[in-house]
């Protein structure tokens, strides 16, 4: 009976590994660094038959530089996080992951608004555009409410009224309005 493709496929590999496993175990009992050492000469060799040793030289050492900065930079990003969130800069080191550069940027981004808000305030035109910025906040609540039916935007006034209390005598929030199956409680107390 004659082998198919994935038996033939099977059998090679089976036996490649056998092959593989006979050459490291001869490297290792003899000479642990032989294949190492080779692959190192057979691409200096290379590099040089190519004529492009110089370049080769250089990108590394460029690469060389490039993990000292990179080190620098993460060293530095660490000593901002660690004034942002008031720990030890080997603390943050340790801590440095993909996450941990947003604590920085957050920190700025929020400062830079506030004070972006206060510096817009000092000018009249800065005035106008907090307020402009201040509708658009509140654009999605007045379109949901311009499109929902009478009930919601009744029971929305109701949630957001204010009635004498007989619990403290002040001027509170209907405590019903907080409960969500009490919708139909503007309507009951309008019409009561």
């Amino acid at each position: 009976m004659p082998l198919t493709l994935g038996d033939r496929t099977h059998w090679r590999d089976r036996i490649a590994a056998r092959i593989d496993h006979r050459v490291e175990t001869l490297v290792a009992k003899n000479d642990p660094t032989l294949l190492s050492r080779v692959a190192e000469e057979a691409r200096d060799k290379a590099y040089k038959s190519l004529k492009i040793d110089a370049q080769r030289r250089e990108l590394e050492q460029i690469k060389k530089q490039s993990e000292q900065m990179r080190k620098r930079e993460q060293r530095l990003e660490a000593e901002q996080r660690a004034i942002i969130k008031g720990t030890t800069v080997e603390e943050e080191v340790d801590e440095s992951g993909y996450y941990s550069n947003h604590v920085v940027e957050n920190a700025v981004n929020d400062r830079a608004k506030a004070l972006e808000t206060d510096i817009l305030g000092q000018s009249e035109l800065g005035k106008q555009v907090i307020t402009l910025r201040a509708e658009k906040d509140n654009l999605l609540d007045t379109v949901w409410l311009a499109t929902s039916s009478t009930q919601i935007k009744d029971y929305d006034a109701y949630c957001t009224s204010f009635v004498r209390s007989g619990v403290s005598g002040g001027n509170r929030r209907r405590s019903e309005s907080f409960r969500p199956g009490l919708l139909t409680g503007a309507l009951a107390s309008r019409a009561g």
